[in-house]
């Protein structure tokens, strides 16, 4: 006859530790990986990824360095476009507050945004120059979509910037009865 025992086998307590640590790990792993949601500021819009184009896309890098170079070429204006900005929030938070100021300020900073534009066109303007045809015929495409086409063709969830819930709901459309 078998030598059985009817009382339940104990488990060593370092194996229930590991065992709880292990799980612990890996709920913390988990947790990291799906973590969803945008990344950006808590406040704002998640950053906006700007693509040029597939990785293999042999015109990628001549967008970039188009890109990259117009960027550079208008530092000085972006930097007076953030003074422009800094002065229009103080124009709108001056007590007592100055309607004119404020349209003063807005003005400024519009002419600091056509400065910076300004720049970054010209520059673009020399810097395509350097482009084969099929890299001037790409960079057309992206001049032609615009920095936010892209949003259109990205489903975005409800409650994302951008999204069905992003802002009040549009009003309702009007009674037949008050329609001209």
């Amino acid at each position: 006859m078998s030598d059985t025992s009817d009382t339940p086998r104990q488990w060593p307590l370092w194996l229930i530790v590991s065992l709880m640590a292990n799980m612990i790990l890996v709920g913390l792993m988990a947790g990291f990986l799906l973590q969803a949601g945008p990344k950006g500021k808590p406040d704002g819009p998640p950053r906006e990824r700007i693509s040029w184009g597939e990785r293999d896309d042999p015109n990628r890098e001549a967008v970039r360095r188009v890109f990259k170079q117009a960027f550079k070429a208008s530092a000085e204006e972006r930097m007076a476009r953030v003074e422009s900005r800094r002065q229009l929030a103080e124009a709108v938070t001056a007590e007592p507050y100055d309607a004119d100021a404020v349209r003063t300020a807005f003005r400024n900073l519009r002419s600091a945004d056509d400065a910076v534009n300004e720049v970054t066109h010209d520059s673009m303007a020399e810097l395509f120059a350097t482009m084969t045809v099929e890299e001037r015929q790409h960079m057309a495409e992206i001049l032609r979509r615009g920095p936010r086409d892209h949003e259109a063709k990205r489903k975005l969830k409800p409650g994302e910037r951008g999204g069905p819930m992003d802002g009040p709901p549009p009003p309702p459309p009007p009674p037949p009865e008050m329609e001209p």
